[in-house]
């Protein structure tokens, strides 16, 4: 039985920063594949006339004859969900709002449902199949793009980055709109007028890891550490900054600031609940085997009273001392900002942080750290 394939099709992405760009993404990509090729359990290549066959795999399809229950429920709750979006743009309501995330959700997680053994719907050819024409769609539209002669800085799962104008990608996604069959939407997410991509270490690309920033200067952040939840307030605010700096194409000015940040660090001149980190508790804490930070600082707290539940967020800092890291995680608020361990904060949060923005233009540790 196949347990694990192929999921979204990844363009690595050109790393360094590029001028113009503007983004296309398919709107509900996965669902309203679903939807278009009546993808469900029960017209899984069973004997029909009319069948949707699946990318790449010849020995699979779907029958269009009779409409399977997952598309049909799908159809109705996305259809309910542009419905409100539209209201909303004309007249925003709190309650609106709340319910289209809630479609929204409900929608996207029904690809997991072939996923996953305990769903009544549960095959995982069929969720390999869905992925399957995901891969086919997103990469119709790098090659329609690249036959037009665009640069395609990055590609992932459901989104195409192209070095162009506005005008001009408007007038691409035009001409492949009239290919698409069914619900599927190719749509115009906007243009920017610079943006960043980095590459790991291995030169693999960095999934969902980019900056860009639009004309009136606000930013779009996706992958770095200033959306993660483990790392401290005092290394995420310092990143975003290095982020604008550079997307202002102020290269100069991004290192003076990240130098003068871990210099000020590392002689204590920062606030204490900068660097709180906060990460929460996935399970219960009785579950956990492995000793971690945010383990230690619960088990800590428990110990003093407080009542631990799965779902809580452990909020602690790392102080000075002889011990592992995870022994010298203490629960905030409690120690004092002389306690605090600054050499931690400035290898293991700050630096990283910054040098995942800054090694993309050739600045290493050496150039920030004396």
């Amino acid at each position: 039985m196949v347990t694990q394939y192929e999921g979204g099709f990844v363009k690595e992405p050109k790393a360094g920063v590029h001028k113009g760009l503007s983004v296309l993404d398919f709107r509900n990509l996965y669902p309203s594949i679903i939807i278009t090729h009546n993808i469900d359990v029960k017209t899984f290549c069973k004997p029909c006339k009319s069948k949707n066959y699946v990318p790449g795999f010849g020995d699979r399809w779907f029958c269009k004859d009779i409409e399977g229950d997952v598309p049909k429920k799908l159809k109705m709750m996305l259809e309910e969900r542009w419905k409100i979006k539209k209201a909303l743009k004309k007249k925003y309501d709190e309650k609106l709002a709340k319910k289209e995330q809630q479609l929204k959700l409900a929608a996207n997680i029904a690809y997991g449902y072939f996923g996953y053994p305990g769903s009544p719907y549960y095959n995982v050819k069929i969720a390999e199949s869905i992925a399957a024409f995901g891969r086919f769609y997103i990469k119709k539209v790098i090659s329609d793009a690249e036959a037009a002669g665009l640069d395609v800085v990055y590609a992932d799962t459901d989104s195409v980055f192209l070095k162009c104008s506005a005008a001009r990608a408007k007038r691409l996604l035009g001409k492949i709109s009239k290919d698409l069959p069914g619900v599927i939407k190719l749509e115009f997410r906007g243009y920017y007028e610079r943006g960043l991509f980095v590459t790991t270490k291995k030169g693999k690309g960095a999934k969902k890891k980019y900056a860009l920033m639009d004309k009136k200067g606000e930013m779009l952040i996706r992958g770095f550490e200033t959306r993660r939840e483990d790392w401290c307030k005092l290394a995420k605010d310092i990143q975003k900054k290095v982020l604008q700096f550079i997307l202002l194409e102020k290269k100069n000015e991004a290192v003076r600031y990240a130098k003068g940040m871990l210099s000020n660090l590392k002689k204590g001149k920062v606030k204490l609940e900068d660097l709180v980190i906060n990460v929460q508790l996935a399970k219960e804490l009785g579950q956990y085997k492995a000793t971690m930070p945010h383990i230690t600082a619960a088990r800590k707290m428990k110990s003093r009273g407080i009542r631990m539940e799965q779902g809580m967020t452990i909020r602690f800092v790392i102080v000075k001392g002889d011990g592992s890291l995870s022994e010298r995680a203490e629960p905030y608020p409690g120690p004092k900002l002389n306690q605090i361990d600054f050499d931690y904060y400035a290898k293991k949060q700050v630096l990283p942080a910054v040098l995942r923005v800054l090694q993309v233009l050739g600045v290493t540790e050496g150039h920030l750290i004396k």
